[in-house]
């Protein structure tokens, strides 16, 4: 009862696949393992059986919850109570003066804690202000964005200040890094896998741009597109400040969110997006994965420097139910990554022209009598063997090519 008046409340029609899986599994004596893409509702997902099952009476901390950066911090805390406001929590980030929240602790416990590792061992393991060991459950959300060799060496001191907490992991997908984590502290785990179960709304557009200049050509697409918001990724920090200082240029509602900036200002833009102050927002992978806003663009000024990284940019828009387009612009150095995208991705390619986006409808060439014969001069087995339909297409393809080469060669004679 608890959790449907909530989710009405937060105005959810329906439930996600990785929401009921964890509703399911959350009572069960096992850990808990929950992969799903982005934009998924992960977060109510454990937000709202944990609620139900916290003592608002038991003024000790009851459950952490563990995120990669300062902005998801503050994000789930919000989220939280917008939830339900009845409890103790408290959201540790950089921004927080360490010393208060010491003194703080020294009086006090939460019921509720919120925070990036760093800020957590801090507070656990080498000022031992905050007390975790009755905590019922530990959170670890977008779990892939932490496990490096520094919080290994965090969290084993954390665990080892638990006395009997369920362990709840989030990520997009398990990492190498967090296999050992995984079968170190988990056991045999209940996995919730919704990872191929919600496929993302989303239209991928890509446009060759050959040896033009990239900012000239965002410049050309954003006069042909009104986004309700739209995010532009750059992996380079002086192109991310060339194209947010051409885009202000232009008298575009737009905002530069770059890591460089202090922590109350990312938080003060955090605030601004969501309340639609800026239709345009530059940004680098700082804000690829976790934040949550209604996006209905994503354009990719150029590609990540890691390739996963452009699912999780993409992932930013099509949440929830939502369409979104993500407009990823091609040039003569991309081609080998983009092969990679397409096993991936299903991208419809553009062109770019003065009368704006039209998509290229590739025709196919009808085959000439040559291939033809060619195709029909592949022997056939006997006996069909396994892999019989793979290495048939293979024979058929080479002899299409091989007639092809040579109709080619007669006619250039």
């Amino acid at each position: 009862m608890y959790i449907k008046e909530k989710l009405e409340n937060l105005g959810f029609k329906t439930t996600t696949p990785i929401q009921d899986g964890v509703f399911a599994a959350i009572d069960h004596k096992k850990h808990l393992v929950g992969l799903a893409p982005t934009g998924t509702g992960k977060t109510h997902a454990y937000l709202l059986p944990i609620l139900e099952r916290l003592d608002v009476n038991l003024k000790k901390t009851q459950v952490v919850i563990l995120v990669p950066t300062n902005e998801l911090v503050v994000q789930v805390h919000q989220m939280l109570m917008l939830t339900d406001d009845r409890f103790t929590v408290k959201a540790y980030e950089a921004s927080r003066d360490k010393q208060k929240d010491v003194e703080w602790l020294r009086k006090a416990q939460p019921q509720i804690v919120i925070a990036t590792p760093n800020r957590l061992k801090y507070l656990t393991v080498d000022e031992q202000a905050l007390s975790i060991k009755d905590a019922k459950y530990l959170v670890l959300d977008e779990a892939d964005m932490m496990f490096d060799e520094e919080f290994m060496g965090w969290i084993d001191g954390i665990i080892a200040m638990m006395n009997n907490a369920k362990y709840l992991l989030f990520s997009a997908t398990i990492t190498k890094q967090m296999e050992p984590f995984i079968r170190a502290y988990f056991g045999t785990y209940d996995l919730i896998d919704t990872s191929k179960s919600h496929e993302l709304d989303i239209e991928y557009q890509l446009i060759n741009i050959k040896h033009q200049d990239r900012l000239e050509s965002l410049k050309k697409v954003i006069k042909h597109i009104n986004p309700y918001v739209c995010f532009i990724f750059v992996s380079k920090k002086e192109n991310q400040d060339l194209v947010y200082e051409s885009l202000y240029e232009l008298g575009l509602n737009v905002v530069n969110f770059q890591s460089s900036l202090g922590i109350k200002r990312r938080k003060q833009i955090i605030d601004e997006i969501k309340h639609m102050k800026y239709q345009y927002v530059v940004t680098s992978d700082l804000a690829a994965r976790g934040l949550d806003f209604k996006i209905s663009h994503v354009i990719h000024f150029d590609l990540p420097h890691h390739l996963e990284f452009f699912m999780h940019r993409s992932g930013r828009t099509g949440r929830m139910y939502d369409s979104g387009i993500v407009i990823t612009f091609l040039n003569v150095d991309d081609h080998r990554r983009i092969d990679k995208l397409r096993k991936l991705v299903d991208f419809k390619e553009y062109q770019l022209t003065p009368e704006g986006l039209i998509e290229k409808v590739s025709k196919k060439r009808p085959l000439s009598e040559a291939e033809k014969n060619a195709i029909k001069s592949v022997k056939k087995p006997k006996k069909v063997k396994p892999n019989y339909k793979k290495k048939n297409k293979e024979q058929v393809t080479k002899a299409k090519k091989q007639a092809r080469r040579r109709e080619l060669y007669d006619q250039n004679r």
